[in-house]
């Protein structure tokens, strides 16, 4: 966790974000729940918008994960990403309704 505050913390530079990105995208693979929420934190700190594409779908799976700290995260993680990049967030939105429950 104290990585992840560090990486949120201090951004790398351009140079060092494609392997942090890299190192972020496998935490949010594993199957630990505290790993994916706290990978995802980050993750929408650091990215711009042509790395924010290439990570979209895991973002998406991660609206939809069964764990709700997951799932929450992510949803915040969006709300962040929607300042910058609306036009990306605004395709979640079937993934949005599926995880909130009516």
């Amino acid at each position: 966790r104290l990585v992840y505050l560090m990486i949120r913390e201090l951004p790398p530079d351009s140079d060092e974000v494609i392997i942090v990105t890299n190192m972020l995208m496998k935490d949010m693979a594993s199957n630990n729940e505290l790993y994916k929420s706290g990978s995802i934190r980050v993750l929408c700190r650091i990215l711009d918008s042509s790395l924010l594409q290439q990570v979209e779908r895991y973002f998406k799976q991660a609206i939809v994960d069964k764990a709700p700290v997951v799932a929450s995260a992510a949803l915040v993680s969006g709300i962040h990403i929607l300042k910058e990049n609306s036009d990306i967030v605004k395709r979640w939105g079937s993934e949005v309704q599926d995880a909130v429950p009516s």
